[in-house]
């Protein structure tokens, strides 16, 4: 493995740790889906450059269009649970869904 390597896995750890930071941080529900998209794209970069590095692109490139889909999939659904929370609720942030039931 070449040195370029551990800067790109850097690279996924750094923007990884920004999207775990930014859904810690965050009260407001879509900055927290955003934050879980950009933990998605850090994964991905992750699965690219260890396919190419261990000579295996045609695997990590399925697995990373698997990724995509389930991300596709995961935000449309979040999405959805935010817009819910705001018709319900007036509001977008995370104290209005303590008062949720059902």
């Amino acid at each position: 493995m070449t040195d370029l390597f551990y800067v790109y896995f850097l690279l996924s750890l750094v923007i990884f740790l920004l999207g775990l930071y930014c859904v810690i941080s965050q009260r407001n529900l879509i900055k927290i889906v955003i934050g879980i998209e950009i933990m998605g794209k850090a994964v991905i970069l992750n699965f690219i450059t260890a396919g190419y590095y261990q000579d295996n692109t045609g695997v990590s490139q399925a697995i990373v269009m698997t990724v995509i889909l389930i991300d596709a999939i995961m935000v449309a659904v979040m999405l959805a649970l935010v817009v819910n929370v705001f018709r319900l609720n007036k509001g977008i942030l995370t104290e209005g869904i303590v008062g949720l039931k059902g």
